[in-house]
């Protein structure tokens, strides 16, 4: 998928001098993803919370508004191609927008029954993965990356749920956005750094 610009290919092309910036630790991505996509996270659900939004739809919409926005500018960090910011929105904006349509679709379809929310998030997470996948050139190891992503996106989710139930009110939705963004984003962190493999090797090679 070249559209993005992000496979090894495509950045080492746009200039003969790129510079390559060291890759994170596995451990360092995953930790950073957590802390910055949870503040992302946090941000959004604090429209539910506060009750910024009213009507249903419009909520979601502007949840996923926050979402779109902010995360790549969070996420982008662990990008080790200079000068990707835009291209790298772009491509969360896609993937989470895939995300987010199937987690729909799912909930709702099934009325917020029968784990709606648990198959809504195993599809859009698997359409996430393959879509980082492919953007970035990467070829191999997509259920090792679908595992650790749907994993941690999956505790995240159901402990802020956990939350919840306990706190309720605002300080309730306040920690699930708290907690389900962190475990995501625990999840993108791995991802970044799986998905970036091929780039590394490349810019290896070529040097």
């Amino acid at each position: 998928m070249k559209c993005f610009g992000l496979t090894p290919t495509s950045v080492l092309e746009r200039s003969s001098q790129m510079t390559i910036r060291p890759a994170a630790t596995q451990s360092f991505s995953i930790i950073f993803g957590s802390i910055s996509f949870g503040l992302v996270s946090l941000l959004a659900y604090a429209i539910w919370a506060f009750r910024l939004v009213p009507g249903q739809a419009a909520m979601y919409s502007a949840i996923a508004a926050i979402y779109l926005i902010l995360s790549g500018l969070a996420l982008n960090r662990l990008a080790i191609a200079p000068k990707i910011l835009l291209r790298f929105t772009l491509l969360f904006a896609t993937a989470f927008l895939a995300y987010a349509i199937f987690w729909c679709l799912l909930w709702f379809q099934l009325k917020g029954k029968y784990h709606g929310d648990l198959w809504g998030s195993l599809l859009g997470l698997a359409a996430m993965t393959w879509l980082f996948q492919k953007a970035f050139g990467s070829k191999r190891g997509f259920l090792a990356a679908f595992s650790i992503l749907f994993t941690f996106h999956t505790i995240g989710y159901y402990q802020g749920n956990e939350c919840y139930t306990y706190f309720g009110g605002t300080t309730g939705r306040l920690l699930w956005g708290a907690f389900h963004g962190a475990g995501f984003g625990a999840g993108l962190g791995n991802l970044m750094f799986h998905c970036q493999k091929p780039l590394i090797e490349k810019s290896q090679n070529s040097s």
